[in-house]
Formats: structure tokens, C-alpha cells, sequence
């Protein structure tokens, strides 16, 4: 470990724990009185009423006269913890009636005396714990779940979600997709505080989620009381049962550590270790009923045993993102149960022509970490895959006429992602079969690129036979001469996504405000070819509650709000690329509540812009919380 720098500068290394004898250890101070200590305090009543009223009833909300009393004896009970406050409160939101008082004073009396007079760890855990117990059925499954990851371990969404589908954790109902399910059960957790809230991506996507430390250990002590998951290392190192049913390896040198006699019951196997597992790949033939396997980043995964791979037939979900195999084979075609298929982040050039034999894969994903311009190449005869219903960023070429076509045979098809690699516009055929496709699907999200900016294929868009009317989603990355008129008819459209359409403002805020149902806009670069880009008074955007800018270098220079526009905005977030870019009328976005700014170089740069909001941060104190961080030479700084 290097030396702090000796440069009188007083420089300091602070460390957090929960634990008094490390807190202690850490310390350079040789009496016990000098301790350089900071004992966190807890929350005045006042401060935690205010944090609980927010989980249970929403910001700018109120008790009800008759839950006033228990409430009070709630929080007396969790002494200013805030994550017990938070925990509980998230709880009883669902009991907010005057029926709920029953279940209030039942969750008031299974917080312990103990936690109320010492606030011990034991006592947060018990907390935590009777969160976990109130969750339904299907919740806690789920919860369980999240054991298999390593503690502080960035879970990826979709991967944790489709894991999920897998493992058959997630039930069907009536006019939703498995996937949309899914979603609602990953909300619900987030809404109970059981997940931590998810990490947005400052482009707005959601991307990936975490745990409590406290929470995963509640959730780790449950799963192996029931046999729901094993741990190598980590947290229980060597766990083993009699039967093994999802395998978890935490360590990247398992060596004995694994009875290989047990595989035959297992069926999901993680490994979050990239070296270290080569004995282990080399039986993977012998995981006979695996219907999960997630390799993430192993790098000890080789071509050769891609063939044991291809022997799994029960496999549902094969995660192969970030390892280094070149080759996929064609028996990849006898995993004819296998639904998500992720080949992100490796060195493959292709898929295999096979792949259109796996008619029950839902959804496939592929990229070169090596080389950005090797894309997904649909193999022919697409039409077979029937139950495809995610296909993200495949390549559609001058040459792809007939691909093109059978896109619109996917029934189940609900996201599409389509890169365009036409460089002659005169082959307009591809671009008039993809049209059609795109309006016989029932689409929920839509992303369209165009790898060749200066020949304008985008215009295709403008020529839609049948718009798609259930879409969610819209992206679109290339010239166009304007927004097509059929996208005002998208009354479900919650976000849009715009690069390069180098449109005028008016173009662009005067289609997309009419939009009823819009709650994010997200503009890219060179979007506006304007000087200004302003949201006049007109322009009312009843739901629209984020707006992302990421401008480029010269235009649009300045941003503007008149009075009245974007009523309900609470979030604004932009990537200043110009030293001299310009906020005008923040004043007027009266749901203002966070602004989050990237690209700075530093603050003088942009002296103006952070008086302005300094300015509107103090003015707005007493109204709601209002926040303001800057991101500068990859710091960050809150106003």
C-alpha cells in the first residue's frame, strides 16, 4: 500500500464501519480518549417523523389523526436509524386506512424492547428481518434470489430479471408479458427498501441495482436455512448440503472446496470469479439439469468447452457476457429450451446459422468488446425463432431485404434494435420491408441507429405504412428531415430518444409536448441545429418529469424555460460539451427538485450557471428539497 503523501497538506483517510474494535484498530491515537472517532448520531424525533411520513404516505404528505399515536411509538422504537425507519415505513405503506391499525400495532410490538432502549445491530436486524417475513410469497423467492450475489456486487437489471423468468420465479398474468411481471416484482422490492434504488446511467437508463450489506445478510441466513442457494467463499466459504440446487461461486480458487458428486441436483451455477474455475468447466457436462448458467466474465472459459455447454439441454438462460470465447459452435441448436441467450462484451465475430433452430429463445444480445463495428448478424430464415421477443442491435445491411421481411413474422417481437449500414440511399427496399415489419409487430420499444449520418435513411420513418400504436420506447440516432406525424399518435410513449436529427427547436418541443403520456425526453447530440432551444409557454408536457440534454460543441448554446412550460419537470440533466452554454428560466420549472450537470471542466468555466442555481437552491429551501451536483474532472460537488 503507497504512503500518503507527507506534503503538510493534511491529508486524511476516513474509513466507515459499524464495528467499534475496527473503528479503534483504524485509529493512529494510542489513548482511548483521543480516538479520532465520529460516532454517527441519530436522526432528531422531528427529522425522522418527516423521513417516515415520506416512505409511508409520500413527500408532502400527512398522518392520518388515527395512526398518530402508534406512529409515534414506532419511531420511538427505532431511535433515529434510518434504515429501520425507512424499512418499517416502506412496510406499512400498503396499511394506510383506518382498517390498518391492527397491522400497525402488530409491527409496533414485534420491534423488541431492546431495539427501542439499545440500538444494536442485533436490533436492526431483527427490523430487517421482520421486513422480509411481511413480504408475499413470490417477493421473498425473489428477495432469496439476490443471496447468490456477493456482498456490494452491482447486480445488472435485466440479468437479475431474466435469471428470475429462468428459474420459473416469476408467474404469468393476464394481458401482461413475463417480462412486464417481472418488472412490477423488481419495482415492488425497490418500493419496500429491500432493494436499494437502482443506478441510473447519466443518459437516464436504468441499468443496474444493489443490496444492503445488512439486507444480504437477512437474505443469505434465509436461503441457506432453506437450502435455496450454496456459497463457495464469500460470506460462507465451503457451505455444502446434500443436495446442491443453485451453486454460487465467490471464490477464484475453489479447488476442494466443491464435492462435484452433488452436480447432478444443481440447477443454476454462477461463478463471479474471472480465474480459478478451468476443473470446474471441464465437468460442466456432468450439470445435467442446469437450467441456469452464468459465466460473466470467466475467463477461463475456452472454446473447447463451449461442447459441454451445448450438452445442457434443459438451459434457459446461458450467460456468456465479457468472456473471451471466439467461437460459438452450431450445436448451440440442441439447447431447445433456452430462452435468453447473452453473448455482450466477448470476442465472437458471428453467430452460427443453427441459431434459428432454438425456437424457444426469447431474447439475444451480442457485442465485440474488441471492435464496435462487429455487429449481430441474423442468420436466415429468421422467421423460424417464433417466440423471439427481444433482439438488441442487430445489423441490417443493403443486402438484408429479406430479413428485413420476416422481422414483421415475429408475433411476440416487443423490442427492436436495428443498426443501419446502408451507405447508398438509392436501396430503398430493405428500408420499405422494414417499414412494414416495424408496423406488424406489436412493439413496445424501438431503437434505431444509422451507422452512415449523410444518407439520411432515417427518412424511412416517414413512410410508415402502420404505426406501431403500443410503443413504449422510441430511439432514433440519424438524420431526418422532421419527426414523423404518426408519433403524435403514441398516447403510450413514456421516453423518447433523439441523436442527430439536427432539427429546430419548434420541431422538436412542438410535436413531442403533445405527446400525453411522455415522462422523459432525452436529447442528443446535435439534435437541435438552433442557437436556442427553449420550451416556450406553450409547450405544457403534462406528465414529462425528466429532460436529459447532451449538447454539442456550438449549438444549441442556450436552454431556456418560459413561464408555465414543463409544469411537473423535477429532473434535469445535461452534459455541458461548450465552455459557453447557457440555463435561462430554471426559475419558472416550479417541480424543480434535482439538477445534475456533467462535462464540466471546472466551476469557473461555468460561473453563471452555478451562481444561478445556487441562487434557486437557497430560494427554494423551504419549498422542497431541491438538489444540485456538478461533475467536474470526474469529481463530484453539491451545491
Amino acid at each position: 500500500m503507497s504512503r500518503m503523501p507527507d506534503n503538510k497538506c493534511s491529508s486524511r483517510i476516513i474509513v466507515t464501519t459499524r464495528i467499534e474494535h475496527v473503528a479503534r484498530a483504524c485509529s493512529s491515537a494510542s489513548l482511548e480518549e483521543e480516538y479520532y472517532i465520529h460516532r454517527v448520531k441519530p436522526l432528531q424525533f422531528q427529522d425522522a417523523k418527516k423521513l417516515f411520513i415520506n416512505a409511508v404516505f409520500g413527500p408532502q404528505q400527512y398522518c392520518p389523526e388515527h395512526l398518530v399515536e402508534i406512529m409515534h411509538k414506532i419511531l420511538t422504537r427505532c431511535n433515529g436509524l434510518p434504515l429501520a425507519i425507512v424499512c418499517i415505513g416502506r412496510l406499512l405503506a400498503g396499511y394506510r386506512s383506518s382498517e390498518g391499525i391492527e397491522i400497525w400495532t402488530r409491527v409496533s410490538n414485534s420491534i423488541s424492547s431492546e431495539m427501542e432502549n439499545n440500538p444494536t445491530l442485533e436490533g436492526m436486524r431483527q427490523i430487517i428481518t421482520l421486513s422480509y417475513n411481511h413480504l408475499p410469497h413470490h417477493l421473498r423467492a425473489c428477495m432469496m434470489y439476490l443471496s447468490i450475489f456477493p456482498e456490494d456486487y452491482t447486480i445488472g437489471k435485466n440479468r437479475l430479471l431474466y435469471r428470475w423468468i429462468a428459474e420459473g420465479l416469476v408467474s404469468e398474468q393476464r394481458g401482461l408479458t413475463i417480462m412486464e411481471v417481472a418488472e412490477a416484482y423488481f419495482d415492488e422490492l425497490v418500493s419496500r427498501n429491500m432493494i436499494q434504488p437502482p443506478r441510473v446511467e447519466p443518459y437516464g437508463r436504468t441499468v443496474s441495482c444493489q443490496v444492503h450489506d445488512m439486507m444480504l445478510d437477512i437474505v443469505i441466513s434465509k436461503a441457506l436455512e432453506s437450502n435455496f442457494v450454496s456459497l463457495v467463499d464469500g460470506q460462507c466459504q465451503g457451505t455444502s448440503y446434500g443436495r446442491v440446487r443453485r451453486l454460487s461461486i465467490q471464490s477464484d480458487d475453489i479447488g476442494s472446496a466443491i464435492d462435484y458428486t452433488k452436480f447432478s441436483h444443481v440447477r443454476s451455477l454462477t461463478t463471479f470469479c474471472p480465474k480459478g474455475h478451468r476443473k470446474l468447466l471441464d465437468k460442466l457436462a456432468k450439470f445435467t439439469l442446469l437450467r441456469v448458467l452464468d459465466l460473466q466474465d470467466c475467463k477461463d472459459l475456452q472454446n473447447h468447452h463451449m461442447k459441454h455447454v451445448c450438452q445442457l439441454f434443459l438451459l434457459r438462460f446461458l450467460g456468456l457476457n465479457g468472456t473471451d470465447i471466439t467461437e460459438l459452435p452450431s450445436q448451440i441448436n440442441k439447447l431447445w429450451h433456452l430462452q435468453t441467450l447473452w453473448l455482450f462484451n466477448t470476442l465472437l465475430d458471428k453467430v452460427p446459422e443453427s441459431l434459428v433452430d432454438l425456437e424457444k429463445l426469447e431474447r439475444v444480445g451480442f457485442s465485440n468488446r474488441c471492435n464496435s463495428k462487429i455487429l449481430l448478424r441474423l442468420p436466415r430464415q429468421i422467421r423460424k425463432m417464433k417466440a423471439l421477443q427481444r433482439i438488441y442491435s442487430f445489423e441490417l445491411r443493403e443486402d438484408d431485404t429479406q430479413l428485413a421481411k420476416e422481422i414483421g413474422d415475429l408475433a411476440q417481437l416487443r423490442v427492436l434494435g436495428v443498426i443501419l449500414n446502408c451507405s447508398n440511399c438509392s436501396h430503398k427496399q430493405v428500408l420499405t420491408e422494414l417499414a412494414k415489419s416495424i408496423g406488424r409487430c406489436s412493439l413496445h420499444e424501438l431503437f434505431l441507429d444509422d451507422m452512415n449520418f449523410q444518407a439520411n435513411n432515417m427518412n424511412f420513418l416517414l413512410e410508415l405504412p402502420s404505426p406501431p400504436k403500443s410503443l413504449r420506447v422510441l430511439y432514433i440516432r440519424g438524420i431526418i428531415d422532421r419527426i414523423p406525424g404518426w408519433v403524435q399518435s403514441l398516447t403510450h410513449l413514456i421516453l423518447i430518444e433523439l441523436w442527430w436529427i439536427n432539427l429546430h427547436s419548434n420541431e422538436i418541443y412542438g410535436v413531442l409536448y403533445k405527446l400525453p403520456s411522455l415522462s422523459k425526453i432525452i436529447l442528443g447530440r446535435r439534435c437541435c441545429s438552433d442557437d436556442k432551444l427553449v420550451a416556450s409557454t406553450a409547450f405544457k408536457f403534462p406528465l414529462l418529469r425528466e429532460l436529459f440534454l447532451f449538447p454539442d460543441e456550438g449549438t444549441p448554446r442556450v436552454f431556456g424555460f418560459e413561464k408555465g412550460a414543463m409544469p411537473k419537470l423535477e429532473t434535469l440533466v445535461m452534459n455541458f460539451h461548450g465552455e459557453g452554454s447557457i440555463l435561462d428560466g430554471i426559475k419558472h420549472l416550479k417541480s424543480l427538485k434535482e439538477v445534475r450537470l456533467y462535462g464540466w471542466k471546472n466551476y469557473n468555466s461555468q460561473r453563471s450557471v452555478v451562481d444561478q442555481l445556487k441562487a434557486e437552491s437557497l430560494s427554494r429551501q423551504k419549498l422542497h428539497q431541491f438538489k444540485v451536483i456538478v461533475t467536474y474532472n470526474d469529481l463530484v460537488s453539491k451545491l
